[in-house]
């Protein structure tokens, strides 16, 4: 028997929806895990959140959504989403711990939030609505903290890739319709080696996202990359 299969059967059978949801508690975990782009554990609320979000999914699957798994993976994501901005507009408050860097000693480097011209609370309240947009593109702060690049080539390398893109208004709408990075293309347009482009892609498309939203503060830390695209 298919899992799809099982899933169905298990609409019916709370002993079976409870198997399949033990069976498959690390994948739960991973799905939240990225979503939030921090560590959790079972005691924390992202995970019962995520729990029920796959229990979701599974009485609502059909198998007209495909692969039960994808199915519920969206379902996770949408419901961390809607968590986070609960969180923000009754707490006020965000959760930046896991932002933070570990240094060659083993020391925590606290994230500064510090922008010029702007104050905690917008910049705050900007990485809380730019940790949710990424999510629709399987990015979250845990992987961009992987993918930025170290060496003063590839920064200009990456620079170059994201000058272009944001002046190129079609080529952004495709990134924001179709949520993938057009890799052929910027490799063709830029003449840069295709291997940087793919390793980078999450924080390119990252940065790209940021200068032509509505991210102002998060934006003042690319000011040489800055300038909105042609129309």
């Amino acid at each position: 028997m298919t899992l799809e299969e099982r899933v169905l059967s298990a609409q019916d059978d709370n002993t079976l929806a409870n198997d399949i949801i033990k069976e498959y508690k690390n994948f739960i975990s991973s799905c939240a895990r990225k979503s939030v782009g921090k560590f959790i554990t079972e005691q924390d609320d992202e995970m019962s959140i995520a729990m029920l979000a796959f229990n979701e999914a599974l009485q609502k699957y059909d198998r007209n959504k495909g692969s039960f798994l994808n199915f519920a993976n969206i379902i996770i994501k949408n419901r961390m989403i809607d968590y986070i901005r609960k969180e923000y507009k009754h707490e006020k408050s965000v959760p930046f711990s896991h932002l933070g860097k570990i240094d060659e000693n083993g020391n925590t480097i606290e994230f500064d939030i510090e922008a010029p011209n702007h104050s905690n609370y917008d910049i705050k309240q900007e990485l809380e609505m730019l940790s949710a947009e990424l999510c629709q593109y399987d990015i979250s702060y845990f992987d961009l903290a992987k993918v930025t690049p170290k060496s003063q080539k590839t920064k200009l390398a990456c620079r170059s890739i994201i000058e272009y893109t944001i002046h190129n208004s079609s080529m952004v709408d495709e990134i924001k319709s179709k949520k993938y990075l057009p890799i052929k293309l910027i490799v063709e347009a830029v003449n840069i080696n295709r291997k940087i482009v793919e390793r980078h892609r999450k924080y390119i498309i990252a940065v790209v996202i940021v200068l032509s939203g509505h991210y102002d503060s998060i934006a003042e830390y690319f000011p040489d990359m800055r300038g909105g695209t042609d129309k």
